[in-house]
């Protein structure tokens, strides 16, 4: 092999590398924008907690998995609740919700998928890891609101 062939391979063996790099940048820039802006929104949310509200708080991350203490698919918040999906946040007052309609699954861990019915809409969330955090759900919710009906026999496996 030539001293020329030998150079534009090595010059080759660069622009892969540095093609390399800009598609690894193009996947990991976009992600850390996603977790920084689904950060920072707990973050403005949580400061907005009264302290009545900061305690549930803490006392229902004491007993979630590692995986969701510090940002929790919900947060009650002063007869309401907001839910942090992927790319959203939904809130919605629990004086609205007329029905809500727990369906669970046992396959590799607990999952229910919650459906709150308002006079506007119908909202689906998936929470999964533990049943405690659909029974403080349920339980905020008819606290605030003692007319939202239930189904029956949910929590009994």
């Amino acid at each position: 092999m030539g001293e020329d062939r030998y150079n534009a391979r090595v010059i080759d063996s660069y622009l892969y590398a540095l093609g390399f790099f800009c598609c690894l940048l193009l996947m990991v820039i976009p992600a850390i924008l996603f977790i920084r802006r689904y950060t920072d929104n707990y973050r403005q949310f949580i400061i907005t907690l009264s302290e009545k509200d900061m305690e549930k708080l803490i006392k229902n991350n004491n007993k979630a998995p590692f995986y969701e203490k510090f940002m929790p698919p919900y947060v009650v918040k002063q007869g309401m609740v907001r839910f942090f999906t992927n790319l959203q946040q939904t809130t919605i007052a629990f004086k609205d919700i007329t029905s809500i309609h727990v369906s669970q699954t046992h396959y590799r861990g607990y999952s229910a998928t919650v459906k709150i019915q308002t006079a506007q809409e119908t909202y689906r969330f998936r929470l999964s890891g533990n049943v405690l955090k659909v029974l403080n759900l349920v339980d905020e919710a008819l606290q605030s609101n003692p007319q939202i009906t239930v189904n029956k026999n949910w929590n009994v496996v």
